[in-house]
């Protein structure tokens, strides 16, 4: 018996793609659903897909536009934590810590805490 390819986001005749604001069985198509999924506008691959600063830090040199709030997100002087999963990123507006365990911007606050009391983080708990 011939596995079948099936579309990962048909289910039941409808097509629940994220691309789609509901699922419909409009744009259902047997020659696609079954066979030629990958080619459907509809189709997302989700390996390709990632997910907030990820796409800031997968290590390659891409310039991406970071979203953050520069009045409590703008680091006034350069900090320095000895927590391995603390990280400095470089904005146009300014500097901005990055914690990789939260996987996002720390406030400023929150960033003077990681660098003095980075021992006792409760976070570092999670990894």
């Amino acid at each position: 018996m011939q596995k079948r390819s099936v579309c990962p986001y048909y289910k039941g005749g409808f097509c629940t793609s994220p691309l789609l604001d509901n699922p419909s069985d409009t744009v259902t198509s047997p020659n696609r659903c079954f066979k030629d999924y990958r080619i459907c506008r509809f189709y997302k691959d989700e390996e390709e897909k990632k997910d907030g600063l990820e796409v800031f830090i997968s290590g390659e040199d891409t310039e991406e536009e970071v979203n953050f709030y520069p009045k409590i997100n703008i680091l006034e002087k350069i900090l320095d934590s000895e927590c391995s999963y603390f990280q400095i990123i470089k904005t146009e507006k300014g500097l901005v810590a990055y914690c990789k365990v939260l996987r996002r911007i720390l406030t400023e606050r929150q960033a003077n805490l990681c660098s003095t009391q980075w021992k006792t983080c409760p976070f570092k708990n999670l990894t």
